[in-house]
């Protein structure tokens, strides 16, 4: 066992267990289920924003228990020790992202958006706001991460 720092003890009881994209805490406020509708079900766009909702949620409900677990552990002894391989699947997870989000955004710099036009600026905003902010959730989250779990994680990196 190795014994989590506090740094990172403190990092995992703060947080929140909400999504931070507000368009996702809006489509969950709108539709709980985060099923679309049949009609939504034409837009192939909204049927992938339905799918990731679901997926943050599940994974924010995954991070509420592992951070549990660590509120419970902290309390009752004053530290956390987690197994070998927490950090471990950690690292591969991060690695995993890493390799999927330079395949993914091969072609793009997402470093600076001065001669883009409009709607590649926007684009490129959304990514670094909203996955780059997920990651944060994530990297605390990995320990037990599925493959769907480090979707978020593939974004982050320098390129905010």
């Amino acid at each position: 066992m190795w014994r989590l720092p506090q740094e990172e003890v403190d990092w995992i009881l703060a947080q929140s267990n909400e999504p931070v994209d507000p368009e996702i805490r809006a489509l969950k406020r709108a539709n709980p289920s985060l099923v679309p509708s049949p009609e939504e079900e034409k837009d192939d766009f909204t049927v992938l924003l339905y799918k990731c909702a679901r997926l943050c949620y599940e994974d924010e409900a995954k991070f509420a228990k592992f951070q549990a677990w660590v509120r419970c552990e902290y309390a009752s002894k004053g530290f956390v020790d987690v197994d070998y391989d927490y950090f471990g699947e950690r690292a591969e997870a991060i690695r995993l992202s890493h390799e999927a989000r330079d395949e993914v955004f091969k072609d793009w710099d997402l470093s600076s958006d001065s001669e883009d036009d409009y709607a590649c600026k926007l684009v490129k905003r959304k990514v670094r706001s909203f996955f780059l902010k997920q990651t944060l959730l994530r990297v605390d989250g990995a320990c037990g991460l599925s493959q769907h779990q480090s979707i978020p994680l593939f974004l982050s990196s320098n390129h905010s």
